[in-house]
């Protein structure tokens, strides 16, 4: 699984997931993990409690709580972004791992839950960016592309199963994503990247075609958009926020991000990373 993933590209926002995490000491382990304050399943992040437990001889109480600023199941990573916030933060209290085996963690846990292939690479290293070898960070290879304060509009419409697709429909996106990540390592800029991916997003026709009426819709005001992998998530680049806010009001409401290009962190109690 370390070396395994997808290729691509995509856009790090600085909307995701704060992950906060407690352990206290136990006869037995138990874990509790919580989105936004409501106890769930959390298959990914208790596969990566469970990592952490089989390393140590203690026993612990672990109380996990994903905050999340995103919706899930949109394809923007949240499944990733909660993997990987969580090993940084078990890791920061246990010091076990270096932060790159941490990390890798998270990407092994996303690939055997079958919630993402290459989400955790991009989000560890964060930016505009183009991974062009895939695997776990420390064994990819991640180029960034430059930016200069764009913003990043995003539409959520509908959510897909990024399970249900690794399992039924990856085979179509194979071969012409490559493709297009060649063209844009030869002319890495956000326009090129935003017109491969949106010529890609209509090439595999995995969504409603109200998606792609609404990208027509934007195009015919200058603006060239694309779709999330994988949800029926349409978003765009681009330097003037109201103009393009006006035209997918009615759609349904928007979320407004900045391209973060720190990539994943610990944040501490008093506000510093």
């Amino acid at each position: 699984p370390l070396s395994m993933g997808s290729r691509g590209a995509g856009v790090c926002i600085d909307k995701g997931v704060l992950t906060e995490v407690s352990l206290e000491p136990s006869n037995e382990n138990q874990v509790y993990v919580y989105i936004n304050d409501r106890l769930s399943e959390a298959e990914v992040s208790k596969y990566v409690i469970n990592c952490y437990l089989t390393n140590i001889d203690e026993r612990f109480k672990v109380v996990v709580n994903h905050h999340l600023d995103i919706p899930i199941g949109y394809g923007l990573g949240s499944s990733g972004a909660a993997a990987l916030s969580l090993s940084l933060a078990l890791n920061d209290l246990l010091q076990l791992f270096s932060n790159i085996r941490a990390a890798q963690i998270a990407h092994v846990a996303d690939l055997e839950c079958r919630c993402g292939m290459g989400t955790v690479t991009a989000e560890y290293y964060g930016g505009l960016e183009m991974r062009l070898k895939e695997g776990a960070p420390g064994i990819g290879y991640l180029k960034q592309l430059k930016h200069d304060g764009e913003k990043v509009l995003i539409l959520c419409l509908n959510p897909i199963s990024t399970k249900e697709f690794l399992t039924n429909k990856i085979e179509m996106i194979n071969g012409l994503g490559g493709k297009m990540l060649r063209k844009l390592d030869k002319e890495p800029t956000i326009e090129e990247f935003l017109k491969l991916s949106s010529i890609f997003a209509r090439s595999i026709r995995f969504v409603d075609d109200r998606c792609y009426a609404i990208m027509d819709l934007l195009d015919e005001h200058g603006y060239t958009s694309s779709l999330a992998m994988f949800g029926e998530t349409i978003f765009t680049i681009v330097d003037d926020v109201d103009a393009i806010s006006s035209l997918l009001t009615e759609y349904g409401d928007i979320i407004v991000a900045e391209i973060d290009s720190k990539g994943a962190r610990i944040v501490d109690t008093k506000g510093s990373s």
